[in-house]
């Protein structure tokens, strides 16, 4: 396997685990950057996080069939 294979599959697994967001179950009103709610922030990272390991995934593997 090459390394960005082993980015890849590491990244979505850690992606994964932190999806779930064990740490935040209980209500938080705190407001980041006096807008967003901590969640919807957290949220946000999480989406342009995983969308880096999309392009990631299709930067390292799709190469390997042309």
């Amino acid at each position: 396997m090459t390394r960005t294979k082993i980015l890849t599959v590491a990244a979505t697994l850690g992606l994964f685990i932190l999806h779930n967001n064990f740490w935040s179950w209980q209500p938080d009103l705190t407001l980041v950057l006096g807008v967003l709610p901590v969640d919807l922030f957290y949220r946000i990272l999480w989406v342009f996080a995983s969308t880096g390991v999309v392009w990631l995934a299709l930067r390292g593997w799709w190469e390997e069939s042309e």
